[in-house]
């Protein structure tokens, strides 16, 4: 079911944040969707950059960065087999022109996403 996934930091900038990201600590960046997303490889470990917005925690704030874990298998499948499993605050599936995901929180509450990126969904 996971492929892998990454840590998304939600940034004010993400021209700034692309280039403190690439140029100043040297990550390869891998996408760039204008302001939407944009992705930075630390080796095997990915970086996803997000513009902040009302929705989610301020920059450098507690919850200004999720987990992110890509999956092999649609979306909806993975999303009914984790509320199967009695996680109580799986949200809606969304789709954007990079893929889809849903998000959901561990125990503890902090939050995580299963993401299909667009080439698979």
């Amino acid at each position: 079911m996971i492929t892998g996934g990454n840590a998304t930091i939600f940034v004010a900038n993400m021209d700034a944040s692309l280039k403190f990201y690439s140029e100043v600590l040297g990550l390869k960046v891998s996408s760039h969707y204008g302001d939407h997303w944009a992705t930075v490889e630390a080796g095997s470990f990915t970086i996803g950059l997000h513009p902040t917005s009302e929705k989610h925690p301020a920059p450098g704030t507690p919850g200004s960065i999720m987990i992110g874990l890509g999956i092999d298998e649609s979306i909806d499948a993975a999303a009914a087999r984790l509320k199967s499993l009695g996680v109580k605050d799986v949200g809606e599936v969304q789709r954007d022109q990079g893929g889809s995901f849903v998000h959901f929180s561990d125990l503890d509450g902090n939050e995580l996403y299963l993401w299909e990126s667009a080439k698979w969904s």
